[in-house]
């Protein structure tokens, strides 16, 4: 009798395995992968005490007429400025987000923190092509209104930020930056979630082997391909103990960009802040 039952599960997750694999073929994925790698959230926070007193929000329209939100973090001090790129959740104003940079703002740093095309108050939808062009319309958007140059830049990037901080540093200098939580590649993103993200679960199980692991990626995020292209200062930092994105993506990284400082620090988890203050600030002082 088991054994019957056993034979009519698998019959019933062949075929569906077969009815996802003709649905997958007759719809854009795209639409699919999208869902998975972008998380945005339209509702915001108010800005915590460190940064409340010091804060002004804006925005600017992209090059391909998107509206894109920012919020600019006045300092004392004029160089290096800080540009703060979050991940591919909810928005700038997430409160781990927050805590993340307010050292900066107690160590006197300007500091612009922008929301994605989709993220926040920010108008559109998120794609890679576009988060590329809102990172590069506001650097533009920041030598023209704020009269600030490439050469007091720092970019800091963290896990999806991270990607489109090094596209950015890969086509032009600045004065440094930094990758936080970084990932080599979308592609080996997900190959390390399907061997690492194990469920027993069997409706995780299906979902992972008959729909993602078949998903042909259009959001590549190949930061493996374009770091040996930069030609800034820069510093690689990840948490040993990161439950999102393995430690050894940043340190193949540095591999391919071996003139970057590296910290890899034995606190701390893929989204906690505190431990990153210290390396970030030396760096910011070595590159000032």
């Amino acid at each position: 009798m088991i054994r019957k039952i056993s034979y009519i599960i698998l019959v019933i997750l062949f075929l569906m395995g077969v009815w996802t694999f003709n649905i997958l073929k007759s719809i854009d994925t795209s639409l699919i992968e999208k869902k998975i790698v972008y998380k945005p959230s339209s509702v915001t926070f108010k800005l915590i005490p460190p940064l409340a007193s010091k804060a002004e929000e804006g925005s600017f329209i992209s090059k391909d007429g998107i509206k894109i939100t920012y919020i600019r973090i006045k300092g004392d001090k004029k160089s290096p400025i800080v540009i703060f790129c979050h991940g591919n959740e909810a928005n700038m104003t997430r409160n781990d987000n927050q805590d993340k940079i307010k050292f900066l703002a107690k160590a006197g740093y300007e500091v612009f923190a922008l929301d994605y095309r989709g993220f926040g108050k920010s108008s559109g939808e998120p794609d890679e092509q576009g988060l590329y062009k809102d990172l590069d319309s506001f650097i533009t958007y920041l030598n023209t209104k704020y009269k600030i140059p490439n050469d007091k830049i720092v970019l800091w990037g963290h896990s999806l930020g991270s990607a489109v901080a090094i596209n950015e540093a890969s086509k032009k200098k600045f004065k440094g930056v930094i990758a936080e939580g970084a990932f080599t590649s979308a592609e080996d993103m997900k190959n390390y979630r399907i061997l690492h993200k194990r469920n027993a679960n069997p409706v995780h199980l299906f979902v992972r082997d008959s729909l993602f692991k078949n998903l042909k990626l259009t959001q590549k995020f190949a930061s493996k391909d374009k770091i040996a292209k930069i030609k800034s200062p820069m510093l690689i930092i990840h948490a040993v103990n990161d439950e999102m994105i393995p430690v050894e993506m940043s340190k193949q990284l540095a591999k391919l960009k071996p003139d970057a400082q590296t910290y890899f620090s034995k606190i701390g988890k893929h989204c906690d802040y505190g431990w990153q203050d210290k390396p970030i600030l030396e760096f910011l002082e070595k590159v000032y």
